[in-house]
């Protein structure tokens, strides 16, 4: 080959050649701008290197690395819209796919991830607040953007979910939206950021139960959801709580295990007469060991339970010790995978 041949070879599709070192640095630089969100910075770096696929992808794996597109607001301001736009206009994007419903969730990238993320952004901020001159995304694109990100976000969103329920741990912008949480958690942290000592508590706490109670809902109906251990075991303590007030009411004064909002998420009076305190009682345990035998497999442990629906005898010793003895015969579902934790989805 001769060497106007080669020189021709190295620069076709008049891509330039940047060495290792150049990308290293251009690497850097991307990824300091990106981690200030500097998009205007960012811009202009994919201009500048806009036919090079090498740079170009390295912008923009640091752009997706810094998950800019945390909130709808977020990708209306005019820096986040040109970026966006530079990048969909190179010849990288063009070669790997600009449009999302041409890309099979088990063929996205983390460039397509960040893609999805600003399209779903974008269409619920617009949705919500219709900008003039700004056209919502297109609903196939949407659509699209929602089953890229399913694939891509499925274990984290899962563990922001689950922690919602266990500690009460605010999930991102993302999660609330995609799982109808944003009311909830919206009017939770409303209250307890304005909330003072001289308030009624009690509507923090109904908040608080109705946005862990919605959270369990949506994370319990994911296809094929594989639950995080410390979940089942929060669930398994509670079970073992309600057990406990529906065999002997007067647990429910027991303030160390049994807190207000225990009781108010599964709707039990503390100044109700004992017999309704265990019907309560009777009512939630029931229905959270429905869930338990849908989301693991046991068996049913209402039966060692059922004697509250009958005439109690006068052996209260004879029904506990009978009731340990169902609950001792426990058989938890195979733990899932341990070791899951909130990782970037990129």
């Amino acid at each position: 080959m001769k060497i106007t041949d080669w020189i021709k070879e190295l620069l076709r599709d008049d891509q330039p050649r940047l060495s290792y070192r150049e990308l290293q640095e251009l690497s850097e630089k991307a990824e300091r701008a990106a981690g200030v969100y500097n998009h205007k910075e960012l811009t202009g770096l994919i201009r500048r290197y806009r036919k090079s696929d090498e740079a170009v992808g390295r912008i923009a794996l640091a752009i997706a690395k810094s998950e800019p597109f945390y909130c709808p607001e977020s990708t209306i301001n005019r820096d986040s819209i040109e970026m966006m736009e530079a990048l969909a206009d190179t010849p990288f994007m063009e070669r790997h796919g600009r449009r999302l419903s041409d890309i099979g969730p088990e063929d996205a990238t983390a460039i397509h991830g960040l893609l999805a993320i600003y399209t779903f952004m974008q269409d619920e901020e617009l949705r919500k607040f219709p900008k003039t001159g700004m056209e919502r995304p297109a609903h196939d694109e949407v659509i699209s953007a929602i089953r890229i990100l399913d694939g891509q976000r499925r274990n984290r969103d899962i563990t922001e979910l689950c922690e919602l329920s266990a500690y009460s741990m605010l999930p991102s912008r993302y999660v609330m939206m995609r799982y109808g949480l944003e009311r909830d958690c919206d009017a939770y942290r409303c209250m307890e950021d304005n909330i003072t000592a001289s308030d009624n508590p009690r509507a923090l706490l109904q908040a608080q139960a109705d946005m862990c109670v919605a959270a369990e809902k949506a994370v319990e109906n994911i296809p094929g959801v594989r639950l995080p251990d410390f979940y089942l075991e929060n669930l398994d303590r509670e079970l073992d709580r309600l057990g406990r007030i529906v065999v002997s009411p007067d647990a429910v004064n027991d303030l160390v295990h049994t807190g207000s909002d225990f009781l108010t998420k599964y709707g039990l009076d503390r100044d109700a007469l004992p017999e309704e305190q265990s019907r309560q009682a009777w009512k939630a345990y029931r229905e959270l060991d429905g869930r338990f035998v849908r989301m693991t497999g046991r068996r049913p442990y209402t039966e060692g339970l059922s004697v509250p629906l009958r005439q109690k005898s006068g052996n209260t010793e004879t029904e506990k010790a009978r009731t340990q003895a169902a609950r001792s015969n426990h058989i938890r579902n195979p733990p899932p995978t341990k070791g899951k934790s909130r990782k970037p989805s990129f």
